[in-house]
């Protein structure tokens, strides 16, 4: 009868943590940095940031696929590596609002080449502005990314959000 019992308790608790397991991934993984934040789409992480920047803009947040590393740019968005399967999304953002956003909604971002001086393959801008701070969101692509790493970055956009204050 013990033996029973210890049975069902560790299936009952098998079963708990699978449930609670795939309710935290189902939700997916928040990166955030600079008061931003990003939801990541599967497999992508948080990249390092390059900018050095004091003045604005800033690169606030920098999330890509597997392979997206920074790299030496005199370009503040375009500098990081891209897979030629890869994606990249950097979020750059100024202290205060200084106009334009209406003119590159997030909801009218479409991939074309020659978005970025120092990236030759296809990205995208949008810009928005949130509690009178202005950001831009800017997504590169590798030319052999698929249509699911294409849509997953901008997945990834359309989950833009002000981190939450501490």
């Amino acid at each position: 009868m013990r033996r029973r019992t210890t049975t069902l308790s560790l299936l009952v608790i098998g079963l708990v943590a699978a449930v609670v397991a795939s309710a935290s991934a189902a939700a997916g993984d928040v990166a955030r940095s600079g008061g931003v934040q990003l939801t990541l789409p599967d497999g992508w992480s948080k990249v390092v940031s390059r900018d050095t920047r004091v003045d604005d803009p800033r690169t606030l947040l920098v999330i890509g696929t597997d392979g997206v590393k920074g790299i030496d740019s005199d370009c503040q968005v375009s500098s990081y590596r891209v897979p030629s399967d890869g994606a990249v999304i950097v979020v750059i953002g100024w202290r205060d609002s200084v106009g334009g956003t209406g003119l590159l909604p997030l909801s009218a971002m479409k991939l074309r080449r020659g978005t970025f001086d120092c990236f030759a393959g296809r990205g995208a801008v949008g810009r928005l502005t949130r509690r009178d701070r202005d950001f831009q969101v800017n997504v590169m692509v590798g030319d052999r990314a698929s249509a699911a790493t294409i849509d997953a970055a901008f997945d990834a956009v359309k989950s833009f959000g002000l981190a939450p204050r501490a």
